[in-house]
């Protein structure tokens, strides 16, 4: 997911469990190459207890991430990728106002990610989720 941040665009990375809806990781960064994608791909392997298949639209930086690591996967532009699409809408509504009030130039990309911690722990441990109609956390959250 792309975000303008004081003008300049950075990028979401984000891993949901079509299931519970859980967040399993997110992280921005500057760019959207297969590195950045090998990185963001081992951080949310190293998250799962079993092995995941990754649902993924077919954006070119996939390609040698999946290569390298070789998790199943599979592409889809629609069906389970709607759920991750409709959790784009939902982060991008929530940090708007937020996100382009960083200065992405002197808290460098550190201060979205910070954002971004705080929205993970906000979405899987406190807000219910009306399509489940539960808190995604496997725990039933923290309240």
């Amino acid at each position: 997911m792309k975000l303008k941040v004081n003008g300049d665009t950075v990028y979401v990375w984000v891993a949901v469990d079509a299931d519970s809806r859980e967040l399993l990781a997110v992280k921005a960064t500057k760019g959207r190459s297969a590195f950045d994608a090998v990185l963001f791909l081992k951080d949310v392997l190293k998250k799962c207890t079993n092995r995941p298949t990754f649902v993924v639209d077919r954006g070119p930086w996939y390609s040698w991430a999946f290569e390298a690591l070789e998790p199943d996967y599979y592409h889809e532009t629609f069906g389970e990728r709607n759920r991750i699409e409709r959790f784009f809408r939902t982060l991008k509504r929530r940090t708007k106002a937020f996100a382009n009030n960083i200065n992405a130039r002197k808290l460098h990309i550190h201060a979205l990610n910070a954002m971004l911690k705080l929205f993970f722990t906000f979405y899987n441990f406190f807000r219910f989720h009306k399509g489940i109609k539960r808190i995604p956390s496997s725990g039933g959250g923290l309240i």
